[in-house]
């Protein structure tokens, strides 16, 4: 299996069939699961490692169990999150969305009286979740880099860039050019949860890696951070789900 591309496959598990996705990357060192909303179930392979297909699937039958709790768990997050389409999760809380057709020629959502309106134009409710999303990106860029600073302030570490993506798999990165980098999703969280993020990333400027001496430099600035990290693993399939909108 020399091919750089992403190949989709299926297997039997159990007697349901599964799509899974062969991802390469240059961080990986080993072979991996991963499941998500997005993907699904992702096989992670070593850039430039040699794996057999057959190999692969003899991983993932290794995992069933793994998989199917796993695909079972997203498949639940995205009936429920589909339920709860007329609330919007921003930093923590549920929020009302209303939608309101108007003369406007784009879409446009803002907080109003509690909620959060969107205004669209005529004919195109469609058109929502675009702007729903806008929303939620520019007050991730104006949310997430002010605790940034004012966690820096107080861990004397200071990076030389603060970036705003939509990180595939991360909440948040630390590069080796000391820019770190935030999903905007992160603001759909409680702040508790944004504060521990950027905490973790500061850390990363004074300890590239996940020793004590980091863990210590953590706990230092955010003293609940385990409950945090608990609260991440645990909702990170509704953070992605709640935050992602159809058009």
């Amino acid at each position: 299996m020399q091919s750089s591309e992403n190949e989709n496959h299926s297997i039997l598990l159990a007697g349901r069939e599964v799509q899974f996705t062969l991802r390469r990357s240059a961080r990986a060192k080993r072979i991996k699961l991963q499941v998500s909303l997005a993907a699904g179930l992702e096989v992670v392979i070593p850039a430039r490692a040699m794996v057999s297909l057959s190999k692969v699937e003899g991983f993932i039958r290794e995992k069933q169990r793994w998989v199917l709790k796993h695909l079972t768990k997203i498949e639940k997050v995205s009936e429920e999150s589909s339920s709860k389409k007329s609330l919007l999760l921003f930093l923590g809380r549920e929020v009302p969305i209303k939608v309101k057709e108007s003369k406007r020629k784009t879409p446009r959502a803002f907080p109003e009286n509690g909620s959060l309106t969107v205004k669209v134009p005529i004919g195109k409710r469609q058109m929502a979740g675009r702007a729903i999303t806008a929303f939620y990106k520019k007050q991730a860029a104006g949310i997430i880099p002010k605790v940034v600073r004012e966690k820096s302030a107080l861990m004397l570490a200071f990076p030389k860039r603060i970036s705003i993506r939509d990180q595939r798999t991360r909440w948040g990165s630390c590069s080796s050019r000391g820019t770190l980098s935030f999903s905007w999703r992160l603001v759909a969280a409680p702040r508790s949860v944004i504060e521990y993020v950027a905490v973790h990333e500061l850390a990363h400027l004074k300890h590239r890696n996940h020793s004590k001496a980091f863990w210590h430099e953590v706990e230092s600035y955010c003293s609940e951070y385990k409950q945090a990290e608990k609260w991440l693993r645990e909702n990170k399939h509704i953070l992605r789900a709640r935050t992602t909108f159809a058009e």
